[in-house]
């Protein structure tokens, strides 16, 4: 890849990060901005932000320069949340304006909340506050009791375990927010399940760079469901081929032994029946944006590489078991498994960029970017394509043929 950009004005980022109910499926994003001025700021909100949350409902942190340069006012109020910093409560002149947005129809949050005399004077204006889910328990439960009491949503932040998740539900938390979904539940030193041990050898052989046409042909009919489910998704408006598909034989020669290795490594991780969709919409937009900034810097002959990288960096949450145990298990490329277990090598680079990206630590993937593109625009392009090509890769079961 090319030498890192060296832009002498930096680009608008944003990234979104998934809010989930009690049943792990998304209830709205947090939109996360990077430390840009507020017209800029504005401007990824409104032009990219918008549009990376699809129908959900936007959580927008709401600074004092966003407030008063009549940036949040310009949002819709039916599809935002604005969050609030307890320290404006100290600012009379942004109290003001915070009653203006609530009259307008907007809903307020209080991010992060705690129990001060100052902080809980805003509870009469907001309809849910954030809590900070690395609290002792004791003052867990005290936040939610006072978030009950004062009739608003409680959203956990910073759940980055699922033991934390299963507490925060047990304290009664509405709303639950962090990186717990894309991580394996802890199974002490459990065997893997048989379910996921089938799948891992199925995902194994088509992973097999010997593999050729007839073989991967036979692999895929072997199993009915990923078959047909192949066949449906190849079908469909995603991929829009001129003419109907009517044999894995035939997807082969329309779209090649690489296509339908990948997309039949989909389907076959994708049939998780315990896992969020939200997993596999971050896996491909993981894989994508890879795919997308390997192309711009040049290195398009990668590209599948590239992807398979992004892809396989959530193979570990989707099994419930360690990545090292499952790279073991696949016939991968010491390049590969290098870029996943160490982030070494070009590629390893810019996954963990990648990863950064989504969490908002936008500088080490900006150093990686080719001159002039900016990473917003390849993010917002990677959620629209892994959106539309989650939704087909939903497992339907064989007998509906």
């Amino acid at each position: 890849m090319p030498s890192p950009s060296t832009a002498a004005s930096a680009p608008a980022t944003i990234a979104r990060q998934p809010i989930y109910d009690a049943n792990v499926k998304v209830a709205g994003y947090e939109l996360i901005l990077g430390d840009q001025d507020p017209d800029t700021a504005a401007s990824a909100v409104t032009q990219i932000g918008m549009n990376i949350v699809s129908d959900a409902p936007a959580w927008v942190p709401l600074s004092s320069a966003f407030l008063y340069g009549g940036h949040a006012a310009a949002l819709p109020a039916d599809r935002v949340i604005f969050e609030v910093d307890p320290e404006i409560a100290n600012d009379p002149q942004a109290l003001v304006a915070l009653r203006d947005l609530r009259n307008r129809g907007f809903t307020l949050a209080i991010d992060p909340f705690e129990a001060r005399v100052d902080v809980t004077g805003l509870l009469s204006m907001v309809q849910a506050v954030k809590i900070d889910a690395t609290l002792d328990r004791a003052t867990l439960a005290d936040h939610v009791v006072i978030g009950r009491t004062a009739g608003v949503t409680r959203v956990a932040k910073n759940v980055e375990t699922h033991e934390i998740f299963q507490t925060c539900k047990v304290l009664g938390f509405d709303l639950f927010q962090g990186y717990f979904f894309a991580q394996p539940r802890h199974l002490d030193n459990q065997p893997m399940a048989v379910g996921s041990l089938n799948k891992l050898r199925l995902v194994g052989e088509l992973q097999d760079p010997d593999v050729d046409i007839d073989a991967l042909a036979g692999i895929v009919q072997r199993d009915v469901g990923l078959s047909y489910n192949l066949l449906r998704f190849v079908n469909s408006a995603f991929f829009s081929l001129p003419r109907r598909i009517e044999s894995i034989h035939d997807a082969l020669v329309m779209l090649g032994l690489d296509n339908v290795k990948r997309w039949a490594t989909l389907m076959a991780l994708a049939d998780a029946k315990d896992k969020p969709h939200e997993l596999i919409v971050t896996g491909l937009v993981r894989a994508r944006m890879a795919e997308l900034v390997a192309v711009a810097s040049g290195d398009r002959r990668a590209k599948e590489t590239y992807f398979t990288i992004g892809m396989f960096s959530i193979i570990d949450a989707l099994l419930d078991t360690s990545l090292v145990e499952v790279l073991r298990a696949l016939p991968l490329s010491e390049e590969i498994m290098d870029a996943l277990l160490g982030y070494k090598g070009p590629k390893g680079e810019l996954l963990h960029g990648i990863l950064a990206y989504e969490r908002g630590d936008f500088h080490p993937l900006l150093r990686l970017m080719p001159v002039g593109v900016p990473p917003a625009d390849f993010y917002a392009q990677a959620i629209e394509w892994a959106t539309d090509a989650s939704g087909g890769l939903v497992a339907v079961p064989a007998a509906a043929a």
